[in-house]
């Protein structure tokens, strides 16, 4: 596994995140999205972390961080465990990514920390998550997570969603077993609580990125639910944001094309002295 798996006792939650190294060099903190976990980033981490003391973490009952008792997966909670790795860490200033709701979440952190942020990158985060959104994942959270017999079963239903993977079915196999937990009856499930659907919220981000001063990344899928429209309010709301597109990826650009994602970040930390 790329990096250093380390945890971070809190004294709301107890939480994983990785380590691709170079600290003392600018920190870049990576977040993923929804459903997801750290190792989403293997594939772009340990080349990022040549120019910068590259992390990402797993919010609460998400990877292998804890899950909370009682269930408390709001926005401003994730501000916590966001808050909680770069004070640990001590990072000065840091580059945050984040991907999907990870992206949304670092720009809400961004606005609010407006002195505190070097630059920004948001990899195909929708700018408004509407009742339409929250009314689905809702819904998910109702249903309970498919248990399989093997992890090699799991493994081979394992379907990444919104919108499949493009990557090679190895990079699909890696997320996959990474992506699972064994129960104590033996059983394979999905490595999420899944009440953290039932409380994703609505938000507006585009108010959020027109607080924001710092560079600013938007890294653009060519097959994505953020429609032209959207990036048009994005370009409005922030008008110094550079909007990259990302050729043959989809949503999971890490994953489809990692190659083009480094590229584009590392160009966007030379052009803003933001790398070693």
């Amino acid at each position: 596994m790329p990096g250093v798996s380390k945890r971070l006792d809190t004294q709301h939650v107890n939480l994983h995140y990785v380590d691709y190294g170079q600290p003392g060099s600018r920190g870049l903190v990576m977040l993923h999205g929804g459903g997801a976990n750290t190792h989403w980033f293997d594939f772009i981490g340990p080349t990022l972390s040549q120019h910068c003391h590259a992390l990402a973490l797993d919010l609460r009952g998400h990877g292998d961080s804890d899950a909370v008792e009682p269930p408390v997966y709001t926005y401003d909670a994730y501000m916590d465990d966001i808050r909680a790795l770069l004070q640990a860490e001590q990072l000065q200033r840091p580059i945050l990514m984040g991907h999907s709701m990870g992206g949304m979440l670092m720009v809400r952190y961004t606005s609010a920390n407006l002195q505190d942020v070097g630059a920004l990158i948001v990899c195909d985060a929708r700018p408004v998550y509407g009742e339409e959104d929250q009314e689905r994942l809702q819904r998910t959270a109702q249903r309970p997570g498919r248990e399989y017999e093997t992890k090699e079963d799991y493994v081979a239903h394992f379907r990444i969603r919104p919108d499949g993977l493009r990557a090679a079915p190895d990079v699909h196999r890696y997320v996959a077993e990474f992506g699972c937990k064994q129960l104590p009856h033996g059983a394979w499930v999905h490595k999420i609580d899944r009440r953290t659907y039932a409380q994703r919220q609505m938000i507006d981000t585009l108010p959020l990125y027109r607080k924001i001063t710092c560079p600013v990344l938007f890294l653009w899928a060519a097959h994505s639910r953020v429609s032209p429209e959207m990036i048009q309010q994005l370009r409005e709301a922030c008008p110094h944001a550079e909007i990259a597109p990302i050729a043959d990826s989809g949503h999971h650009l890490t994953l489809d094309q990692p190659e083009q994602t480094i590229r584009l970040v590392r160009d966007f930390l030379q052009r803003h002295q933001l790398m070693s």
